[in-house]
């Protein structure tokens, strides 16, 4: 008899939750880890609906109950097509592909940055040449959309930033720089002004350069016409040879994430045993207008791989921190 009662319980406490002021259930669901939302999700389209909409995300922020996610475009053969990958938050991580990019021709090295719950690919190289476009993807829905393309075609080795809710972009082989409003859906050109403190506002871009079997990070004031300067107090931190990229945060530039890939070998032999996805996340401390030092908050391996899941070989080629 219990067991043929449990179908028709379902509804009816569905019916008391949806019951409860709107404010309430989404404070209720606000707490609910996202981990556990695809289950929830198939428990009616009510839940589904509200489980992705904007309203719910603007309550975990307020509640500060957003979670960071990571996201890593991963290839793992030489003759694989690279693909976007979502690491599971909690204790069992596991990588979980997402659906291919819809639009033609990924990006090769594109300038990766994320706000909120999106990342933002801008520019990159397509056929060995410098691009304008620019993609967006949504973690919530997990779905690309394109922006305006830039006024100039960037390839690798720019740096990119949010600033005061606009998206600046600076390098990418180009000496000038360029600021998307999202509001207006426009880029506008942005020229270095000298006379300006910028610094004191915390507006600083930083990127990491791969150059002649070193690796290290660079940054660049928005208010001088300085060039990109090396930050200090790193040294020794990264693999050599490199291999690794970095995400700037909202945090006008002050703190960074940075990735990399470590090959653990058996017996110091050539062979491969484990492949490490190594991220350590960099505060900025502006000492003078020409010296900035870095510190390591934290570093760790987030998801270690054996030989036989990659056939010995990973290359890390994008990488992003959301909060949802």
């Amino acid at each position: 008899m219990t067991e043929e009662m449990k179908p028709s319980e379902s509804p009816r406490t569905l019916s008391s939750f949806w019951s409860l002021p709107n404010d309430v259930a989404l404070n209720i669901l606000a707490r609910i880890s996202r981990i556990h939302h695809p289950s929830l999700s198939l428990v009616s389209k009510c839940f589904k609906s509200i489980l992705s909409s904007r309203e719910l995300d603007v309550t975990r922020t307020l509640m500060d109950k957003t979670e960071k996610h990571i996201y890593l475009y991963l290839k793992f053969r030489r003759h694989t097509k690279p693909c976007w990958f979502a690491l599971t938050p909690g204790p069992d991580q596991k990588l979980k592909q997402l659906p291919s990019f819809p639009y033609e021709h990924h990006p090769d090295s594109p300038t990766v940055v994320s706000s909120s719950s999106e990342i933002y690919l801008i520019g990159g190289l397509v056929n060995h040449r410098r691009s304008r476009r620019v993609f967006v993807l949504d973690c919530r829905c997990q779905k690309w959309r394109k922006l305006p393309e830039m006024r100039v075609p960037r390839g690798s080795y720019a740096a990119a930033g949010f600033i005061d809710g606009k998206l600046y972009v600076l390098g990418g082989r180009e000496s000038s720089g360029e600021v998307y409003d999202p509001k207006s859906g426009t880029w506008e050109p942005y020229m270095m002004n000298i006379h300006k403190d910028v610094i004191a506002e915390e507006k600083i871009l930083c990127r990491a350069v791969n150059h002649l079997g070193s690796s290290f990070l660079t940054w660049c004031d928005l208010g001088d016409k300085m060039g990109w300067r090396q930050v200090k107090g790193l040294e020794g931190l990264f693999p050599v040879p490199p291999d690794f990229v970095s995400v700037a945060s909202q945090d006008g530039g002050r703190r960074l994430t940075v990735w990399w890939v470590s090959y653990q070998k058996e017996d110091d032999l050539v062979l491969v045993s484990e492949i490490e996805i190594w991220c350590a996340e960099i505060s900025f401390q502006i000492r003078s207008r020409e010296e900035v030092y870095g510190v390591v908050e934290w570093s760790k391996v987030l998801h270690a791989m054996n030989r036989s899941e990659t056939g010995g070989v990973i290359s890390l080629l994008s990488s992003a921190i959301v909060n949802m």
